[in-house]
């Protein structure tokens, strides 16, 4: 998978242990958050109702995700609740604003805050529509996300990684792939590390600082990239450029978020194969030394791999608990207004392959009558699809087929006055 180092030119070269076994990766596996040892040995499901994404893990084991659209639910290593952090409307780098629903959650290694991320197709006028992201901060010990004057709002970066506390990796489009961003207010206020003449991002660095591995290229042609890096990253702004060591030997447009073991020595990875981990010897300028790789799940996504130690068992709500007797009625109870039925985008998902079958989108209509669909990148529609309702509820669409390589589509579906958008990550 990865072209080798020769024994030849390790000579000399600083040999990596092994990883310890007291560390864990979290992940998504049938759209819930599990927690396994990184040789998969145990592996212990947290959460349940499935559409969660986006986990991360504190090095105390707290881990955050999402489901759905939001709040940011913070859970301790066993999977128990502890809060929810509730995201506020922000605006975007074209005018236009972002509804809550966070995505790439990152957790700062001390527990104490969290990066995210809004995606969203939104424009204030028509010559500024797109796809805009940008990465925000709060505290995790919060049930309202901090005040974006405190951490401001890097706009138009997106994968958040922690190089300390108070400094993380982003990364963003031409001009600032790979960027290191200081906490502190301001907007656009991150600067530029890596800015290859390609697409390059969603990457981490390892903890020893030595080594970075990011995504390189987009769509099927899509690689991990690992890279030697010298100087020092939690202090220099920027640091030296960073020297390719090696990299996967085929492209997969599922491969992304590439993390590293606590001690440096291995890294986990999402691929079509599920999630990949790889151990290293060495990784030097000019190749990598691999000790070793296996599957950890072939069903999994989104990995993140930490110091804590996987949970022995899901947390288990205590049950037997007595009820509480209801007031005593004062009178008749006033008879239940419906809400007045909405149109609503169900679909959350979408792949490079089901958009080129036709993507089956999911809606609900609030009434009957025509409903018409298009997915676009930036302003261009690159797929559309239309059918009738024949009545309210629930009704599918297929788009046209299209060769799209965007990592992230819009999807507007309109019925009668009403038209509702939902960005789709592609994966």
């Amino acid at each position: 998978m990865l072209r080798l180092l020769s024994a030849a030119a390790l000579a000399g070269a600083l040999l990596v242990p092994a990883t310890a076994a007291a560390d864990s990766i979290v992940y998504i596996d049938q759209g819930n958050v599990w927690s396994a040892a990184p040789d998969g040995s145990r592996k212990v499901q947290l959460t349940e109702g499935g559409d969660w994404h986006s986990p991360t893990q504190a090095d105390d084991g707290t881990v955050a995700a999402v489901q759905g659209g939001g709040p940011i639910s913070v859970l301790a290593r066993d999977g128990r609740p502890l809060r929810t952090i509730t995201t506020a409307f922000q605006k975007s780098s074209n005018g236009g604003q972002y509804p809550p629903r966070p995505v790439e959650l990152s957790f700062s290694p001390d527990g104490t805050k969290l990066a995210y991320v809004y995606t969203a197709y939104n424009c204030k006028v028509v010559a500024t529509c797109g796809v805009t992201t940008s990465t925000f901060y709060t505290r995790a010990d919060v049930t309202t996300a901090t005040p974006v004057e405190v951490y401001g709002n890097q706009f138009d970066v997106a994968h958040p990684e922690w190089i300390t506390n108070e400094r993380t990796l982003v990364f963003g489009g031409a001009g600032s792939q790979v960027s290191i961003d200081d906490l502190g207010p301001g907007d656009y206020s991150h600067t530029a590390w890596m800015t290859p003449n390609a697409d390059q991002g969603d990457g981490e660095l390892s903890r020893d600082l030595k080594k970075l591995a990011t995504t390189f290229f987009y769509g099927k042609d899509t690689l991990i990239a690992f890279f030697a890096v010298s100087g020092d990253p939690r202090t220099q702004t920027p640091p030296a450029q960073p020297e390719l060591a090696c990299q996967t030997s085929a492209g997969d447009e599922r491969h992304a978020d590439p993390s590293w073991s606590p001690d440096s020595s291995a890294v986990a990875f999402q691929s079509s194969k599920g999630i990949e981990v790889v151990r290293f010897n060495a990784v030097v300028a000019g190749a990598c030394d691999v000790a070793g790789e296996h599957i950890l799940t072939a069903t999994g996504s989104e990995p993140d791999w930490g110091p804590a130690d996987p949970p022995a068992a899901r947390y288990a709500p205590p049950s037997g608990t007595t009820p509480v007797p209801a007031p005593p009625a004062t009178g008749p109870a006033p008879a239940p207004v419906p809400s007045a039925p909405t149109l609503r985008i169900t679909t959350a998902k979408a792949t490079r392959a089901a958009l080129r079958k036709g993507l089956t989108v999911k809606v609900d209509v609030p009434s009957t009558g025509k409903v018409t669909a298009k997915l676009l990148d930036g302003r261009k529609t690159v797929a559309t699809g239309k059918a009738t309702a024949r009545r309210a509820g629930a009704l599918t669409l297929r788009l046209s087929k299209t060769r799209s390589r965007a990592k992230r589509l819009a999807l507007a579906v309109t019925a009668g006055t009403s038209t509702v958008k939902r960005t789709l990550t592609i994966r």
